[in-house]
């Protein structure tokens, strides 16, 4: 009933159209209940055009408040879609990079942001993301701001400005860029053949300039839109130049809707331009009309599931012409009824702005979203011929270069439908995702599993039903595993992290695994979750709606492949951020922020945070950490076992604490440091061994740690420090751990026997490890991810505690080893050959 009511207000309104526009609508008829779709596994031909697909990000659109709202939500949602290249524009034509301000105020289109607004998402801002995210920046060089042109710069400005950005990005370490000559410059004085001419004949200089800063950098052409108008113009912009441009960019638009997109003869909604030979073609804008009225340009744009089907259909029309090596489509979102009150109601693209300017909220149009999604997670280097027996049901078809791994995306434009999916007989295993919505105005559609993980497909074979109105992704793979793969390491959102209601999910890839299956719960055990999904290959997720605020959510992946789903995978958690609350970082016990000496028990407890926690009754045996901000608070279990141990914060004085009770308590509060001045802090638990007598034992059982920060709501644990006992230490040899005034825990770990040695595994970016040096001390070689890359040496005539030793200097963010190994050796002054390890500092 829903499908004969939609048709049917669509046809009164396609019928209305047709009296506006003089064309008549096309005739609908119900989708077959039965289609058939045959894929060649003979026709494989490797694609030589863009396989992934980018977008534009409107600078003055985007202050820093924006971009880092919400645990950075638009960047999470960028970064999820695995953008191959992002355009920096909307407003660069007018910008000086340098200052932040326009160059042409006149031409600032701005929005909220006006053009004098602080933090406004700059060039260093966009050029930080493409390098964190390895996505190739494709920027402009602001030509509509020439005099020439009615701006008001000279052109010696904007070669100074071009020259200088283009030796800041390389600066950056950006080994490819794109720089595009303005933003549709006809639009802005340029239109007439004269100024055609002379536009053409600045390329020579500019393609030097950009050049110089790195000889990879390319200058890109932009061409008019090609009609009986501009054909002209374009031949003179091209003829003037003299070839001095590497590349050329079009920008394609389609303002039809349903009565395009759902006839199946008018499914190309994007004709590509004319080659010039030679040179590297991009789309660096495209996009699709969501009304069946040509040129009405404020009743809506792509931002819904159907949108996102049109654009999907368009794009994979584009990657299989091979026309263009990069395909960007535009907007990624765009003002709205709140930033521009003189264009209608314009809130399209990814992003509702309107949400952000009126309410600070952050809301997403997934359509478009998933769209880039699906493409860039399932074109795969060769095409391959597939074909539908309904012309309602579109098909797309790719495969790896292997043959071990297909992809199939069907279109489905009506009702629910049997499908019969023929494929090469390699494949004897399926798994798939689903686009969704509840219509195809549904602004949240979401990407799911479709198959419960990885099912068999017997002779190439697959007999499936299939949602109207959807878009099925199908990964069929020959991979003959037999072993279920392990569990994947957690990215994002990092452990204990304050997380965001539009929160992402990342994870490490893992060998063999066909599938992952990502469950998200706001309870430790997962049960009743709010996200359970299988994501198909990628290893990135992030849901269509949002989760709730001032929420602690739990989350695990497992991996997947015919043999089964990955065991043991391990839970992790995170907290979103609540209107007007204190953000609250968590630490587990077993964090590797959280530095612990031997002599704890790590344990299973089900009533504990993340169902375990660690427990010791050794007198001595502690358990600190480092933060930043105002609070901490320390939990544990209470109980008849229980007994006393000291907290100490900073220097202050130790304060005992009795965990003992009557009656067992989990996740029960133990101490609380109260309001601290905003800074660093160090809280220090320490087991006492002892008990008051009501007790039965002197056990101390701790579960976490609780950061606020009442200055800048933003608590940290960034830094970790690691005494000589730690338990993450593996030791090889002969060392002995000994009393040593002056140092950390005023003790410290000696050897001299030649090869022992000391070694750990932390993940981030920087070690640093310090020592005793002394009149009695030797040498020592510390090796980084296997290579020896220093040897110290820790002899002093006077002693000099807590001394660095060695500090790794800045790494690539990841898990590192790190080896201390004792040389048995000293230099001539020294007395002695020992290596006396205190303390590792790693963030």
């Amino acid at each position: 009933m829903k499908k004969q009511r939609l048709i049917s207000g669509l046809l009164s309104f396609l019928t209305a159209a047709a009296v506006l526009t003089g064309t008549a609508p096309a005739a609908y008829a119900l989708g077959p209940a039965e289609v058939s779709i045959t894929v060649d596994g003979e026709s494989a031909h490797a694609l030589q055009g863009a396989r992934r697909v980018g977008t534009n990000i409107e600078m003055s659109l985007t202050s820093d408040e924006m971009w880092a709202a919400n645990g950075n939500w638009m960047e999470q949602t960028f970064a999820a879609s695995g953008l191959s290249m992002m355009r920096w524009g909307y407003d660069a034509w007018a910008f000086n990079w340098e200052t932040e301000e326009p160059l042409s105020p006149s031409r600032y289109w701005g929005g909220l942001n006006t053009h004098d607004a602080a933090g406004t998402f700059g060039l260093r801002e966009f050029i930080a993301f493409c390098k964190k995210h390895q996505i190739i920046p494709f920027v402009m060089i602001p030509l509509e701001s020439l005099d020439t042109f009615g701006g008001e710069a000279t052109l010696e400005q904007i070669k100074a400005l071009t020259s200088s950005m283009a030796q800041y990005i390389a600066e950056q370490g950006i080994e490819t860029c794109y720089f595009d000559m303005g933003n549709e410059v006809w639009n802005h004085g340029a239109d007439g053949i004269a100024n055609a001419e002379f536009l053409g004949g600045l390329y020579p200089e500019f393609q030097q300039i950009v050049k110089n800063a790195n000889p990879n950098y390319k200058l890109v052409l932009q061409r008019a839109p090609e009609n009986i108008l501009w054909n002209r113009w374009n031949d003179t912009l091209v003829k003037a130049s003299q070839g001095a441009f590497d590349a050329y960019d079009d920008h394609r638009y389609s303002f039809y809707g349903w009565d395009k997109y759902f006839d199946y003869d008018g499914d190309d909604l994007l004709v590509p331009g004319k080659r010039i030979e030679g040179k590297e073609a991009i789309l660096g804008e495209c996009d699709i009309g969501w009304t069946p009225i040509q040129d009405n340009w404020a009743a809506g744009h792509v931002r819904d599931h159907g949108g996102g089907m049109a654009l999907l259909n368009a794009l994979l029309n584009m990657i299989d012409r091979e026309e263009y090596a990069h395909i960007v489509t535009w907007p990624s979102h765009w003002p709205s009824k709140a930033s521009n009150t003189n264009d209608g109601d314009q809130a399209f693209g990814w992003f509702n702005l309107d949400t952000w300017y009126l309410t600070k909220g952050t809301e997403r149009f997934t359509g478009p979203i998933l769209a880039h999604r699906i493409i860039n997670q399932n074109v795969l280097e060769n095409r391959l011929t597939a074909t539908s027996s309904a012309p309602s049901v579109r098909v797309f078809s790719y495969q790896n270069a292997d043959a071990t791994d297909l992809r199939v995306i069907v279109i489905n434009k009506w009702d629910p439908t049997a499908l019969t999916v023929h494929v090469p007989a390699q494949y004897h295993a399926v798994d798939a995702m689903v686009m969704k919505g509840d219509d195809v105005w549904d602004t949240t559609p979401e990407y799911v599993s479709h198959l419960a993980g990885s099912v068999p497909v017997a002779n190439g074979v697959l007999q499936d039903n299939i949602p109207g109105e959807c878009v099925v992704v199908y990964h069929f793979s020959s991979d003959p595993s037999v072993t279920a793969p392990p569990a994947p390491q957690a990215i994002l959102p990092a452990e204990g992290a304050a997380g965001s209601t539009a929160q992402a999910f990342s994870w490490q890839a893992v060998p063999g695994a066909t599938n992952y299956h990502l469950v998200v719960s706001p309870n430790p055990d997962l049960s009743a979750p709010v996200i359970d999904t299988y994501t198909g290959p990628s290893t990135a997720y992030q849901p269509s709606g949002d989760l709730e605020t001032a929420t602690a959510y739990y989350w695990a992946v497992m991996a997947v492949n015919q043999a089964g789903e990955s065991a043991g995978a391990a839970v992790h958690t995170f907290v979103t951020p609540g209107a007007g609350q204190a953000k609250t970082l968590v630490l587990n016990e077993d964090s590797p922020y959280i530095g612990r000496s031997g002599g704890w028990n790590l344990q299973q407890s089900q009533g504990s945070y993340m169902g375990n926690d660690m427990s010791s009754e050794q007198a001595g045996a502690y358990a600190e950490f480092t933060f930043t901000g105002t609070q901490a608070k320390l939990y544990g279990i209470t109980g008849n076992w229980c007994g006393l141990a000291q907290v100490q914060v900073d220097q202050s004085a130790p304060v005992q604490i009795d965990t003992y009770s009557a009656q067992p308590q989990d996740q029960a509060l133990l101490y609380d440091t109260g309001e601290l001045p905003y800074g660093q802090h160090t809280v220090l638990l320490r087991v006492l061994g002892s008990k008051n007598e009501a007790s039965s034992g002197c056990w101390i059982e701790f579960d976490k740690a609780e950061v606020l920060d009442s200055a800048s709501n933003a608590p940290a644990v960034d830094v970790a420090v690691w005494n000589d006992d730690d338990a993450r230490l593996n030791l090889f040899s002969i060392w002995t751990h000994q009393a040593m005034d002056g140092c950390y825990h005023n003790d410290d770990l000696s050897s001299n026997t030649w090869k022992a040695h000391v070694e750990f595994q932390f993940d981030g970016t920087n070690a640093v490890i310090c020592g005793l040096k002394a009149p009695w001390c030797g040498t020592a070689d510390i090796s980084v991810d296997g290579t020896t890359v220093a040897t110290v040496d820790t002899y002093a005539p006077q002693e000099e505690l807590q001394a660095v030793w060695y500090d790794t200097g800045e790494l690539p963010a990841g898990t590192h080893t790190v080896r201390i190994t004792v040389n048995a050796a000293q230099n001539d002054a020294s007395s002695g050959k020992w290596i006396e390890l205190d303390k590792i500092v790693w963030r």
